[in-house]
């Protein structure tokens, strides 16, 4: 079975992170996900700071993103987290019938109208309910047994689904990792606090994840969300500049673990294209690759 969806790159992962746009295209077809380019989406666009000044103006350009996916008849796949909270957000604000004729009069000048006929979803949702948990166990040729991995799911997820985002955790335990437990599990990763304006307590928010995860033994830690994965590498190495102690605790999107799972080397997965790099995950990896071999 395919699923087809428009992939809604958004632009952090293209222009801070194109390794990751790499993977994604690399994995989910693999899994029978069709991902489909779409040029004419722009950025989402970004679900704090620019909803917080201009709300109106920031519903109104998620609408036309949403708009030119339903005038394809395609639902919305996203990698980033932010993204698929503006996205679904603005649908849940458009429910308003005089909220959505106010966008929809804009939108009309550049001959585009949103209709609340596509849906959004996070690919974490579509690796689970369209790929199945049962067949990413079946993809997984090399179980990553012994490897111990520090999940981090993201605000914008967690917030929306509760419960349901310890999915992740089940997620990277079916290639055969050991997801850790760690006090600060749950906690935004900070990278709004660095990123606007208050970079030194983001540093800070950081080091106390971080040491958490040290105390776990974490080997790595795995993102589903590039802000947090831009934050938990480079703002690690910013971070312990900062604080003048080695952190060294690489960050992988779940994707890339995945593909080593599936049979992908550590080059085919670009993790040197990370700012933390760890010559002792690495030496890990390819001792669980030698014995599975």
């Amino acid at each position: 079975m395919t699923s087809k969806y428009a992939f809604f790159k958004g632009c952090f992962i293209p222009y801070r992170a194109p390794h990751l746009e790499y993977v994604t295209w690399k994995i989910m077809p693999e899994l029978g996900v069709d991902l489909e380019e779409v040029s004419d989406f722009t950025c989402c666009p970004e679900p704090v700071g620019f909803s917080l000044h201009e709300k109106k103006t920031w519903l109104t350009i998620a609408a036309r993103n949403l708009s030119i996916a339903e005038e394809q008849d395609k639902d919305i796949v996203t990698v980033c987290n932010g993204c698929f909270y503006t996205l679904e957000h603005t649908m849940h604000e458009l429910e308003n019938d005089e909220l959505r004729d106010e966008v929809n009069q804009v939108l009309s000048e550049i001959d585009h109208e949103y209709k609340g006929e596509t849906h959004v979803k996070h690919f974490i949702q579509v690796l689970k309910e369209d790929v199945g948990l049962d067949r990413i166990k079946q993809a997984v040729k090399i179980p990553l047994e012994g490897l111990k991995v520090a999940t981090h799911t993201g605000c914008h997820y967690s917030n929306r689904f509760g419960e349901e985002a310890k999915t992740l955790d089940k997620m990277v335990n079916l290639l055969g990792c050991t997801s850790v437990d760690y006090e600060m599990k749950n906690l935004c990763c900070g990278w709004m606090k660095a990123g606007y304006g208050e970079a030194d307590e983001g540093y800070d928010w950081i080091k106390q994840r971080l040491e958490s995860m040290k105390k776990a033994e974490a080997d790595c830690i795995a993102v589903i969300c590039p802000q947090c994965y831009q934050q938990y590498d480079t703002g690690q190495l910013l971070a312990s500049r900062k604080a003048d102690i080695a952190f060294k605790i690489p960050v992988l999107f779940y994707l890339q673990l995945l593909g080593i799972a599936m049979g992908y080397s550590i080059e085919e997965m670009h993790l040197s294209s990370h700012r933390i790099k760890d010559e002792a995950l690495e030496a890990k990896i390819q001792n669980i690759i030698s014995r599975a071999s």
